[in-house]
């Protein structure tokens, strides 16, 4: 039985999928209801003429025109665009010719580019560029002596950007999930590269990590690789210009977390989703093969996790269009049984791409579809246009970005390396608080619950030299024992660094609401092992009691586990993900033991 659960009615799936500790938005009526209006609006495109309300807080603001603002309304306009910017740490999206009701009312010629000229103004003001501007024309029935005829308006989507001064560019983290075969890889060398792949998987070669994944074809590991914008948009890539020159140049860095898609590697996929902190899913669905038993299984893990979701299916070069359509048609029904009943956006212009990422980022629910081919480029324009508008975490927007950087330092470790000449080299992100080089910190637990105190003797945030780390980034710091110790400080995954003023916690036992989604038997009771992914640790853990005695599946039921074999650090209100064999399922941490 897969990760899904396929066999359980959609009543079940919805609930399995939607639990109580995701966010409020995945069952508010009202947002659902924008849900499904964005997705009937995206649906037919061409007759509809309504987009979902305006919401204060976000990045995305609407306008019916911007005609000859006074001095002082443009002071207004200009408070209001550095709000939608910091909402959006450092991109809004501008709708114009839109009421705050959502109706699109359009702008004549005139009104667009007086509506044009002074958005520009704005974004000059703040030094911001505008990166994307897509139009749609709407029409209105208006009379005249020869009868009743239409008049053309005119509606803008606008993507501005402003890089904040403490930061080079803005950062988003893609994971890329699905099947073997089904052009992952791929599709992420054609991103990245720039350059068609010859329908025997050429571009692949340059994601790959070990000799064996050239061999097999095969993503065995977590490979990272990463997409460039500059401010006009363009993508910068690797044969243009080195490293350290594109993200200098950029204004946007994608990074992309391309995920092992054979089943014997699907722990090596958990670990990946559940400790590099992804803003956001990307899911590959091959349109020869169509939804496999590893697509639900992904989707189950993304939804899971509370991750947003977008579906790109590849391979449409290699079949008919009745087959592409049949293909869509069965991915929309997989994403009503996971739960996630928004509705799918069908993405085939550029014009719509932008849409669908801020939809991506504000409904919780709906799913942009896009079909690509990686042979003749055919969709690419409208994906690339999608990921430069592709949002970063909510939970970084705005002001709660601001009360991170002022809590504890917390970075945690998702990978580490032995450098020559350079040492223990610690890959992670920072959640809270603020690092900057030559800070000193607490490296902890070990296996044991032991803390050591380092020094950070160097950064790099996306290959490049930095000084400082804000909240949410992504970097490699170099660490050195502090006060000349010679002994190693044993680096591993799941450790953090935290300021030697805070407390230094080792959890051996923790309590947990969880689920059982599968299982061999029916029930799981005290002695039951499996391994626990929370957020970096991927530990073995036991079940010490369970609430009721038994754990059944489809139930959700309060667990007091132990790690007995290592320390670790835990936080409460974590998601994790448990699988031992044929056992699946999820939960939250809700309470740390001290001892």
């Amino acid at each position: 039985m897969d990760f899904m659960v396929s066999n359980f009615c959609e009543e079940e799936c919805g609930r399995v999928f939607n639990p109580s500790r995701q966010p409020s938005s995945r069952s508010s009526s009202a947002l659902l209801a924008r849900q499904r209006l964005v997705s009937e609006m995206m649906e037919n495109s061409d007759t509809e003429n309504r987009l979902p309300p305006e919401m204060e807080l976000g990045n995305i603001e609407y306008k019916a025109k911007l005609v000859s603002p006074s001095v002082s309304r443009l002071e207004h306009l200009i408070t209001q665009m550095k709000w939608r910017l910091s909402e959006g740490m450092g991109e809004a999206i501008y709708e114009l010719g839109v009421e705050d009701d959502g109706r699109m009312v359009g702008m004549c010629d005139e009104e667009y580019e007086e509506s044009m000229r002074t958005l520009r103004k704005m974004a000059d003001a703040l030094s911001a560029d505008i990166v994307e501007c897509t139009e749609r024309e709407v029409r209105e029935a208006s009379d005249d002596e020869s009868g009743e005829k239409e008049e053309r308006r005119r509606v803008a989507e606008v993507l501005i950007r402003r890089v904040p001064e403490s930061q080079p560019f803005v950062e988003s983290r893609l994971a890329v999930l699905g099947g073997a075969d089904v052009g992952k890889s791929t599709l992420c060398g054609v991103l990245t590269h720039q350059t068609l792949d010859d329908g025997n998987g050429k571009t692949r070669m340059n994601q790959f990590r070990h000799p064996h994944e050239v061999l097999t074809g095969k993503t065995s590991s977590v490979c990272q690789d990463m997409i460039a914008f500059d401010s006009k948009g363009k993508i910068l890539n690797y044969s243009a210009t080195s490293v350290s020159e594109m993200v200098e140049q950029a204004t946007k860095v994608v990074h992309l977390i391309d995920l092992a898609g054979d089943v014997k590697y699907l722990t090596t996929t958990i670990y990946g989703l559940s400790a590099y902190g992804p803003h956001a899913v990307c899911l590959i669905v091959s349109a020869t093969a169509g939804p496999t038993s590893i697509t639900r299984e992904h989707l189950g893990l993304a939804v899971a996790l509370s991750l947003p979701v977008f579906v790109v299916i590849t391979k449409r070069d290699a079949v008919t269009k009745e087959r592409l359509r049949s293909v869509t048609d069965a991915v929309s029904r997989l994403l009503v049984r996971a739960g996630l009943r928004g509705g799918v956006i069908r993405v085939k212009r550029k014009r719509e791409a932008v849409r669908a990422a801020s939809v991506l980022l504000s409904s919780g629910g709906a799913v942009p579809l896009l079909s690509v081919s990686s042979v003749t480029g055919e969709g690419m324009k409208a994906l690339r246009c999608l990921l430069n508008a592709l949002p970063p975490s909510t939970a970084m927007m705005g002001h709660r970005k601001e009360e991170l950087a002022r809590q504890p330092l917390l970075f945690t470790v998702e990978e580490t390396y032995q450098v020559p000449h350079v040492g223990e080299v610690a890959c992670g992100v920072l959640s809270e608080g603020s690092l900057r080089m030559r800070d000193r910190v607490m490296v902890g637990p070990s296996k044991e619950g032991k803390w050591r105190v380092a020094t950070v003797a160097g950064v790099r945030r996306a290959k490049v030299p930095v000084l400082s780390v804000e909240p949410g980034q992504a970097v490699s710091l170099s660490l050195i024992p502090a006060d000349n110790e010679d002994e190693p400080l044993g680096l591993r995954r799941g450790m953090v660094l935290q300021s030697e003023s805070a407390p230094h916690a080792a959890c051996t036992r923790f309590v947990a609401q969880l689920m059982l989604l599968s299982h061999e038997g029916t029930t799981v009771s005290s002695g039951f092992e499996a391994i626990f992914f929370i957020g970096s640790v991927r530990q073995l853990a036991r079940i010490e009691k369970v609430e009721g005695e038994t754990l059944r599946t489809g139930e959700w039921a309060t667990v007091e586990l132990r790690f007995p074999y290592s320390c670790e650090f835990v936080r409460r209100d974590t998601p994790l993900i448990f699988r031992q064999g044929k056992t699946r399922g999820i939960g939250d941490v809700v309470e740390v033991i001290e001892e």
